[in-house]
């Protein structure tokens, strides 16, 4: 993990130390006394914590002539040596030898041969070439600016604002969160204007003067098509996949440690991982960590037990059923650099806490297995269009009383407006017969002069790019991409930073990202039958209580309802407010009378989530109007 921060002067002038060191310290959880680089126009700093790679950064080769700072780590380091070394370049030990070298064997492309959790800055001096580079699911974060004559690179946003960057909000981050439209927040905006987060599968590539320019170098090809055909060889490829997976991101010392649920996916990892350690001969007890609500309807107590047991895990319950989460939103927003959307994502500060308390720096998640081995219901839009009626009748059918893919009851109704009738009907008629209903395109909390200014109608009625002709796997791509890559993942990252916890995704591993999205939909999701192919793929792994099928819990219900009465204590002081900074993109007075509505119990579902990023967007705009004046020791800053 650690931090990277990164001046590169455009104007053939000479960086600030004081500047970079600045920029470090203001995020000191990721690391105290940074190293430093500095050389012409370049200054490079990096900030080491406990998951951080062993290699003296930044690195340099021949005098100077490449500069290299990383956070994070590559998976694939002993196959890319020996790849490298074939094609006859020197390569030492480390990670950042190993990305030096690459960039001398196929310069800027060099990231289609990484895999790995990674940010890197390599500065190329002989060509005066900067090349910033994020892994391709984004695990690591990298963001940069293009300002007073520099370009400026941090892991974190507030690194560069404390460089004298501006940290004007970005209307158009926050005319879509206050829209409650997921899917349009752009991954490569940042809630400042002046600051872009590069985005994932992405590179910055700086030469002269002039703009930035970005690339991307990886994304999930919609037209791969897998080697294998039989149900058989296609489970035996992904356990294949699965295990070589967490086999890389298995760290090579202890303590070891999972993030265990008592669900599919983190169950899956934790497995595995016990498999690998086997493999090892490692006996050492895996520490396991769960948060929990002490409700039924939302915990799976017996499969924790079942899986601890099974895999020789010393178990942590981590009980936040009395805990009010409002109270570390300022912090986490801190963290994450930004107002944040899912009320769930407070828990995780806690689970991150836990973990290093008990002396826990590398941690393993399984995240992602709900969008690349589950997915949603779409398909039977799918079916409709192609004319298999039979099959689309029986799975219509099988979806009742249950809908597995929330835990929800299902009614007909709700099912054909969600999984029929909004991927058949095309977006501009949806919001045309909205309109008709005297429900207007722009949510009518939404100040008008702000959506006018950023073109919110037009997004809203573009909606994401279409990639996938078929409903099933645009609707997985479209929550894999705007809920995981742009909200879960960061948060993870971030709060981990916070307590020194380096969690990895193995179900995120790129190459099971590919090899699911082009496996067949029939071996996810089928006559209301989940997870076909990750249960044939984990038989003999997981305990039989585990592999069963068995309804998904719906966790947010439970922590609305155990919430309540915190968050309503923790709206009346920002409703009580005289003036908000939200005024200039929020109508106040609807927000008011919808407030008045939900204490009073006459609000539609709806509306907890609207105050919910409301108070989030008035803590995180109050928060920058505190903040240190803008820095201006000097012209250029830099």
């Amino acid at each position: 993990m650690g931090a990277l921060n990164a001046i590169l002067r455009l104007d053939g002038g000479s960086p600030s130390i004081e500047t970079l060191l600045r920029m470090a310290a203001a995020a000191p959880h990721r690391g105290r006394n940074p190293s430093t680089y500095v050389s012409g126009p370049l200054a490079l700093a990096h900030q080491r914590n406990s998951a951080s790679v062993a290699d003296p950064q930044p690195y340099v080769t021949d005098g100077g002539r490449l500069a290299v700072v990383l956070s994070g780590r590559l998976y694939n380091l002993d196959e890319l040596a020996s790849k490298l070394r074939q094609l006859g370049h020197s390569v030492g030990d480390g990670h950042c030898s190993a990305i030096a070298a690459a960039y001398d064997a196929w310069g800027v492309q060099c990231v289609k041969e990484l895999d790995g959790d990674f940010a890197f800055v390599l500065y190329d001096a002989r060509n005066r070439r900067l090349l910033g580079a994020r892994d391709a699911i984004g695990v690591k974060p990298l963001c940069y600016a293009h300002w007073n004559s520099s370009l400026w690179l941090a892991s974190e946003p507030a690194q560069i604002l404390e460089a004298g960057v501006p940290a004007d909000p970005c209307e158009t981050s926050i005319s879509s969160y206050i829209a409650l439209e997921r899917s349009l927040i752009d991954a490569s905006l940042s809630f400042h204007r002046d600051i872009r987060r590069l985005k994932p599968g992405h590179i910055v590539v700086q030469e002269g003067t002039g703009p930035a320019r970005e690339e991307p170098y990886w994304r999930i090809d919609p037209v791969k098509k897998i080697e294998e055909t039989s149900e058989t060889d296609i489970a035996a490829r992904v356990r294949d996949l699965l295990i070589d997976s967490v086999r890389r991101r298995t760290p090579s010392e202890g303590p070891y440690a999972c993030e265990l649920s008592g669900g599919f996916d983190s169950s899956t990892v934790a497995a595995l991982l016990r498999r690998e350690l086997e493999r090892r001969k490692i006996d050492t007890p895996i520490e396991t960590f769960s948060f929990e609500l002490r409700d039924q309807a939302a915990d799976e107590p017996e499969l924790i037990k079942a899986v601890a047991k099974s895999i020789n895990a010393r178990h942590h319950h981590i009980y936040v059923d009395t805990e009010n989460a409002f109270n570390r939103l300022p912090q986490i927003q801190r963290a994450g650099g930004q107002p944040q959307v899912d009320m769930g994502l407070l828990y995780l500060w806690r689970c991150k806490e836990e973990t290093a308390r008990h002396g826990v720096h590398v941690t393993m998640s399984g995240l992602g297995g709900d969008e690349l081995f589950f997915g949603r219901y779409h398909y039977l839009a799918d079916l409709l269009r192609s004319g298999r009626f039979i099959e689309f009748t029986r799975d219509l059918m099988g979806l009742f009383p249950i809908d597995r893919s929330t835990g929800k009851p299902s009614s007909l109704q709700r099912l054909t407006m969600a999984y029929i009738a909004s991927p058949l009907i095309p977006r501009n008629m949806r919001f045309a017969l909205r309109k008709l209903q005297g429900r207007p395109v722009v949510p009518p909390w939404v100040n008008s002069s702000l959506a006018r200014r950023t073109n919110l109608a037009e997004r809203i009625l573009q909606g994401p790019e279409r990639v996938y002709s078929d409903y099933y796997r645009q609707d997985c791509l479209e929550v894999f991409n705007s809920i995981l890559v742009n909200i879960a993942l960061p948060m993870h990252e971030a709060l981990g930073a916070i307590f020194d916890v380096d969690t990895r995704f193995p179900l995120l591993d790129r190459r099971i990202v590919e090899y699911l999205f082009a496996a067949p939909r029939e071996l996810k999701i089928q006559h209301g039958h989940t997870r076909i192919l990750q249960r044939k793929a984990m038989e003999g792994i997981l305990p039989s209580v585990v592999t069963q099928e068995h309804l998904k819990k719906n966790f947010n219900p439970v922590l609305w309802r155990q919430q309540h009465e915190h968050f309503l204590s923790a709206l009346k002081p920002f409703m009580s407010q005289q003036s908000f900074r939200i005024a200039d993109y929020i109508d106040v007075d609807w927000l008011r009378s919808t407030y008045e509505a939900f204490v009073a119990g006459r609000a539609p579902g709806q509306t907890g989530y609207l105050l919910w990023y409301a108070f989030n967007l008035e803590i995180w705009l109050q928060a920058q109007g505190s903040s240190r004046e803008t820095i201006r020791d000097g012209i250029p800053a830099a």
